[in-house]
């Protein structure tokens, strides 16, 4: 089993950021590498016995010992653990067969670590009897064999066993995050099963690295004097040290992948990147918390796609304050403000559009729109709805905005110049006229319950609309009220058009063309 350490990427599969494995010949070959992983992780423990059993043979000098331990080592950590291994992985070639789905074996997969290490122990105990009670029998395998003491003996079977058992159990786990990151890749399936502790993980790999040397060394000193003492000591502490190290360097395999991926995640989601998922790789807290960090991204992700499309249909600070207010319900609160209203409107577009195509239509009415409304936005405006080939915009309702006579004046005119300098716009069939008016109007959400809309309300809106109309009688492209005028301040080059009566509105009211700025 590989424990090198492997490039991995983040690549994106409709929408889905995944933490992606190089990838070999193809999805077959894939299938049958991460198979074939398996059972080489099930014969790590084969492989450590053959070393401590050639160790122990140089060091006591009987290497007439090795073949007899070699046949009953791979009688049982071969044979017995390969059949133990077919048998764990069946539903997983079942399921990559395409036999069954994902969720028939979801159980099998998060439990393999458990399992895995069960069936390793329940052969290692057995083939551990053999080899330390043969001696006992007279079986010497022709070799002289010195009869260990029953405290040691059964010292070391509990603490080899025990260490057949976590070290399975972390090497299959870290088996198991590559797994689940290739099933996540290729299939798009995660866990969702946990029933596992990380608590008791942990418990178990200190509790072990904690007292096995202590047992065996126990062991020695309540069972041997003298020379013997020092030499079955020494090589006890020695397997010890090593012993240590293999499960170290397996457990913090198994238990920091997971955690160094989640904090990748993270810092990609504070980076902006709201469509990375990670893969569940365990069945403990700390793949709960995984499956947590995907439902959080998936939901900020659809809440930025609804902020997005919402924003399109109606203000993005409107979609924003809705989304925003979960106490609303959907609904804005009422308000009362003194805010400046602005009308636009295109000269002639009406026969313009009978005149051309539709897709030259819907051309030069999007080319004109792209043009204005981010101006209007730019300088904290709220284009609240388009009315046919114009719009009304507000400023300082339903976003706060200090000066908002001023930027409603400043906008319209960087709407003329802009439009004045595109060619496609500019070519005498597109001018557009402006009317603003300041006062104050309400804010109000009007609907039912299924469907509503923002809406702004008062003779303030009424007088901004009938200002835009009063520039086909004066021949003019901005006109604003007398109340805008004055609250604009005196940046601006303005000029008295006198007074004019307004349809809906009881007396008259002084207009000003609006020329630029002082």
């Amino acid at each position: 089993f590989s424990s090198r350490r492997r490039h991995t990427r983040y690549i994106s599969v409709t929408g889905v950021q995944t933490c992606a494995l190089p990838i070999s010949a193809g999805p077959d070959g894939e299938a049958r590498d991460i198979l074939r992983r398996y059972f080489l992780a099930m014969g790590v423990p084969f492989g450590i016995d053959l070393l401590t059993s050639i160790v122990y043979a140089v060091i006591n000098a009987r290497p007439l010992i090795l073949l007899p331990w070699l046949l009953v080592s791979s009688a049982f950590l071969l044979v017995g653990v390969g059949l133990g291994a077919l048998a764990l992985s069946r539903p997983l070639r079942r399921y990559l067969a395409g036999r069954v789905d994902f969720p028939a074996i979801e159980r099998d997969v998060a439990n393999l670590p458990r399992r895995s290490a069960t069936v390793v122990a329940c052969l290692y105990a057995p083939m551990l009897a053999v080899r330390l009670l043969s001696p006992r029998a007279g079986i010497t395998f022709g070799a002289e064999i010195e009869i260990s003491a029953w405290i040691d003996t059964v010292c070391s079977f509990l603490v080899v066993t025990s260490f057949n058992f976590v070290l399975t159990y972390f090497v299959v786990s870290a088996y198991l995050d590559r797994l689940c990151e290739f099933l996540f890749r290729t299939r798009g399936v995660n866990l969702s099963v946990f029933r596992g502790s990380f608590r008791r993980k942990v418990g178990l790999a200190v509790l072990f690295v904690a007292f096995a040397a202590m047992t065996l060394l126990a062991g020695d000193i309540a069972s041997y004097e003298g020379n013997r003492l020092i030499r079955e000591a020494t090589i006890d502490l020695t397997a010890s040290i090593a012993g240590a190290a293999t499960i170290y360097y397996w457990i913090t395999r198994a238990l920091t992948l997971p955690v160094a991926r989640l904090d990748h995640g993270m810092r990609q989601v504070a980076a902006g990147d709201l469509t990375v998922r990670l893969p569940v790789t365990s069945d403990d807290e700390l793949g709960h918390a995984i499956n947590g960090f995907n439902q959080m991204t998936r939901g900020l992700n659809e809440r930025e796609y609804l902020r997005d499309v919402f924003g399109k249909y109606v203000s993005e600070t409107v979609a924003s304050a809705l989304l925003e207010d979960r106490e609303g319900k959907g609904r804005m609160a009422d308000t009362l403000a003194v805010a400046t209203l602005m009308f636009t409107d295109i000269e002639g577009f009406t026969g313009l559009s009978e005149r051309l195509p539709p897709d030259e239509v819907a051309r030069l009415l999007n080319g004109y729109l792209g043009i204005v409304v981010p101006i209007i936005q730019r300088h904290g405006g709220v284009v609240n709805n388009f009315i046919g080939d114009g719009l009304f915009a507000s400023f300082n309702l339903p976003l706060s905005l200090d000066n908002h006579a001023a930027a409603a004046l400043q906008a319209s005119l960087e709407i003329q110049h802009a439009l004045s300098r595109q060619p496609q716009l500019a070519d005498g069939r597109l001018r557009t006229r402006i009317g603003i008016n300041t006062g104050p109007v309400i804010g109000v959400s009007v609907g039912t319950e299924k469907r509503m809309s923002y809406t702004l309300l008062g003779d303030a809106v009424n007088i901004a609309s009938r200002i835009e109309q009063l520039n086909k009688s004066f021949g003019t492209s901005i006109l604003a009220s007398e109340e805008t005028v004055r609250a604009a301040g005196a940046g601006f080059a303005c000029t008295s058009l006198g007074e004019s009566s307004i349809r809906g509105h009881s007396g008259n009211i002084v207009v000003y063309r609006v020329d630029g700025t002082a």
